[in-house]
């Protein structure tokens, strides 16, 4: 037998038909769908259907078909569509079946964040460490009393660089993610969320920064004296394609603490960026009252 294995799209068809047949039981399609097209012949390759069935204008699928192609799936060591192959990580998958799906399950860092000890710890070899990365769902979260989101990673590197007063004992401090880290991050600050602990948003003053901060339900920011970002701010360090952002951001309703920062940001349209807040006194400016 040579008719290769179902693909993932495939797959997926073939889990909404059996939500769908749950319900009715049976139901007639169009063999000109792709998805019926490959179905249909893979069946026909594993005598599940006869051999006509491609050259009918509609066919009638069943539970107890779809029960059939499962049966054989699993016996050929196929991904099986009944398998909820996108909550599984591709080691697990693997497990599962001999087939190679490399755009189902988990993605390798989906739940994976950059973590920023407090303290050095030296590693078995020799090597001191201060960043790891770790899978979000591992943390012990009620052992923090904070959380702290760095935006750019370069300053995530190197925190040590900005003079940062936070009244916690003890900050979950992890970088926002990029392409890599981003999925991981969003998952841990909505987590994070729900414990009531507050969180910190530490990145460029801007447009930009401010709508992160707020997508993220920081309810405060990492900011020096208005004094001091009045006298550094500058239209220069925001992007003009942030200006989508200004009209929403401006009608905010935020802290009479903030409400100078918004000024500035939302209404001049000045900002400043994170890595020139070195040398400053950076210390939490409540955004959000409450959510």
């Amino acid at each position: 037998m040579n008719y290769p294995p179902l693909s993932a799209k495939t797959l997926h068809w073939l889990q909404q038909l059996q939500q769908r047949l749950n319900a009715s039981g049976s139901e007639r399609v169009k063999t000109s769908v792709k998805a019926v097209q490959q179905v249909l012949a893979w069946c026909i390759e594993h005598e599940l259907v006869p051999g006509n069935s491609l050259n009918l204008p509609h066919y009638t699928f069943s539970l107890a078909l779809l029960k059939d192609i499962a049966n054989v799936q699993r016996n050929l060591q196929q991904a099986c569509f009944l398998d909820d192959l996108n909550q599984n990580s591709r080691l697990s998958n693997a497990t599962i079946s001999q087939q190679e799906l490399k755009s189902i399950g988990q993605q390798p860092r989906q739940n994976r964040v950059l973590l920023k000890l407090s303290t050095t710890v030296d590693t078995r070899i020799g090597i001191a460490a201060d960043i790891i990365d770790i899978d979000w769902q591992q943390l012990p979260l009620a052992q923090f009393d904070a959380l702290l989101v760095v935006e750019n990673l370069d300053c995530f590197y190197q925190l040590e660089s900005f003079s940062i007063e936070l009244p916690y004992q003890q900050p979950l401090i992890i970088y926002r993610g990029d392409t890599q880290y981003s999925s991981g991050a969003k998952a841990l600050s909505s987590a994070w969320n729900n414990t009531g602990k507050p969180s910190i948003y530490f990145g460029d003053a801007d447009l930009a920064g401010l709508s992160i901060a707020l997508s993220l339900q920081c309810q405060s920011m990492l900011l020096p004296a208005i004094n001091e970002f009045t006298q550094h701010a500058s239209p220069a360090m925001l992007n003009d394609k942030q200006l989508k952002y200004q009209q929403r951001l401006q009608h905010i309703e935020i802290t009479p603490a903030f409400s100078p920062y918004q000024q500035l940001i939302c209404q001049q349209l000045k900002g400043l960026r994170q890595q020139n807040m070195q040398g400053m006194a950076l210390a939490t400016v409540p955004l959000i009252s409450f959510w």
